[in-house]
């Protein structure tokens, strides 16, 4: 049976957060966070060939990602491709 293991999110970082110097700190800061809702942010980067600025992937069950919500974190205007692992 398939079970929702990955969640692909691509985001754009917020104002405040512009610049390598604010967005490094603040994505390592927002990715123990996530593990608070047991999750982990497997990698995250610039995302090209998108509209959107970044790219994060998150391993975790579905109930957990729901918990890991975008107004704490360092990006906006998000959009999730979750995968499905057999």
């Amino acid at each position: 049976m398939a079970e929702l293991k990955y969640y692909i999110t691509y985001g754009n970082f917020k104002p405040e957060y512009q610049g390598q110097s604010k967005f490094i700190p603040a994505m390592e800061e927002w990715s123990k966070k996530v593990e608070e809702f047991d999750c982990k942010v497997k990698f995250w980067g610039i995302s090209y060939g998108t509209s959107e600025t970044m790219v994060i992937v998150i391993k975790g069950t579905s109930e957990n990602f729901m918990k890991v919500s975008p107004p704490e974190s360092p990006y906006t205007n998000t959009r999730t491709n979750m995968i499905a692992i057999f």
